[in-house]
């Protein structure tokens, strides 16, 4: 009923009936006018971009909102179709896999296709003019591959040519930080694209960072910051790989030097906790808990890095004396996000975990980080669980047994219809709640 006639309405006369409706009927036809993308939009954003960005986040990147937050405005202000079309690539993909939807996802695979065509059409026009838009539709069409892999190097493909792109950009088309944070984003996930797939050029981290994105090294998020030492060795692990692992790949000095780099950050991010009072992690009903998830997710990092320089230099990490288990870290880390239900965030565990199965010292540590894969690839990270799985499969030459994960309880204080609303409802039931 619209307002005219309910003006209308209350201008009668007070025997005059008023006519009864149905809301059944008023609901269908609400329901029909209402566009499906921008229903699926509505979903995404509610629940994956939930799942995307961690808590505790924020006081890292110190932006109160992320590139994610900003993408429904980019995607409807008529700059570029093939952001729009990724976005609802994306999107369909997400629910589709979160409701078991065959259909939809069919409807997000042909989604995908136009906007992959109309993507590369618009690169090729127009090859030095890339802005926020150009790289987002990238991003966005390696998430879709992050889900369901089309082929095993799709995902590369898109990871590595945003990351060219940044080379020919400006700060003019920065969109308040948009910029800065796709960069950060792509450099975590091309330090999984290095170790599992052994290739890849590396790009000017500095040159993109002060120049091209007029960004000041002096402000870098302490995340960033340890993502510069992982970067350069994920990049000598393909070196490292390529050898057989029978030779130091690091010599003394630059062993000497990641090292303290890496402890010094260490230090300074334990210092930072303990200024606000603040525990990183502590024990709760016998289990490592951490401050937040992206504080679990940065521990997971840090002990990542201590890994790759050991395996990069075995004799020399021998002669420095560790009480740590970092393997087991990464994998406290991963129980404690696992059992927040933080889904696609946990994407940014593939390459902690993808070390532990690949060169854990003990067999249940590789079958649990393994068998994490395997559970994704039941869900909304299919694609980045095939590269991982196939690529342990190919370097231990034997095929991978890999058995289930017992169920998790939801954390204290987490229900999971909270954080995991979509299983509550079957498609049709879910799209009448929306």
């Amino acid at each position: 009923m619209t307002s005219s006639t309910i003006v209308k309405s209350k201008s009668k006369k007070a025997n005059t009936p008023i006519p009864k409706i149905d809301a059944v009927d008023v609901m269908f036809a609400v329901t029909r006018q209402i566009d499906q993308s921008h229903i699926l939009n509505e979903a995404f954003y509610s629940n994956f971009l939930h799942y995307f960005t961690s808590d505790g986040e924020a006081r890292d990147l110190q932006n109160r909102t992320t590139w994610l937050h900003q993408l429904p405005a980019m995607a409807v202000d008529g700059t570029d179709d093939c952001l729009a079309l990724s976005l609802r690539a994306t999107a369909a993909a997400y629910c589709a896999t979160e409701t078991c939807n065959i259909s939809l996802f069919q409807t997000a695979c042909n989604l995908y296709g136009q906007a992959l065509r109309k993507h590369a059409r618009s690169l090729n026009t127009r090859k030095k003019e890339v802005t926020a838009h150009t790289i987002s539709t990238s991003v966005m069409l390696s998430l879709f591959e992050a889900m369901r892999a089309t082929t095993r190097d799709a995902y590369r493909s898109h990871i590595q040519g945003a990351a060219k792109m940044f080379e020919e950009t400006g700060p003019g088309y920065c969109m308040s930080g948009v910029l800065c944070q796709l960069f950060f984003h792509v450099r975590t996930q091309l330090a999984f694209v290095y170790l599992t797939l052994e290739e890849g050029e590396p790009i000017p981290v500095l040159k993109i960072l002060t120049e091209n994105l007029a960004y000041l090294k002096t402000k870098l998020p302490m995340f960033q910051r340890l993502m510069s030492r992982i970067a350069t060795l994920a990049e000598l692990y393909v070196k490292y790989s390529k050898t057989g692992h029978a030779e130091e790949v690091i010599e003394l000095q630059v062993y000497t030097n990641i090292k303290t780099e890496i402890e010094a950050l260490w230090t300074e991010y334990r210092d930072q906790g303990y200024s606000r009072n603040e525990e990183l992690f502590f024990t709760e009903n016998c289990n490592t808990a951490y401050r937040d998830p992206f504080t679990a997710l940065t521990i997971a990092y840090f002990s990542s890095a201590r890994i790759l320089f050991a395996l990069l230099a075995p004799r020399l990490a021998a002669s420095y004396t560790d009480p740590n288990d970092h393997y087991a870290i990464i994998l406290s880390c991963s129980t404690f996000l696992r059992a927040r239900r933080i889904g696609c965030a946990y994407i940014r565990m593939a390459t902690p975990l993808y070390l532990v199965a690949l060169h854990g010292p003990k067999e249940h540590q590789r079958l649990e980080a393994m068998s994490v894969f395997q559970e994704w690839s039941t869900g909304s990270m299919a694609g980045v669980s095939t590269i991982a799985l196939e690529t342990i499969e190919k370097r231990q030459k034997k095929p991978l047994v890999i058995p289930p994960l017992a169920p998790l309880e939801p954390a204290n204080g987490v229900e999971w219809a909270d954080t995991y609303p979509l299983s509550m409802y079957e498609f049709e039931d879910w799209i009448a709640q929306m």
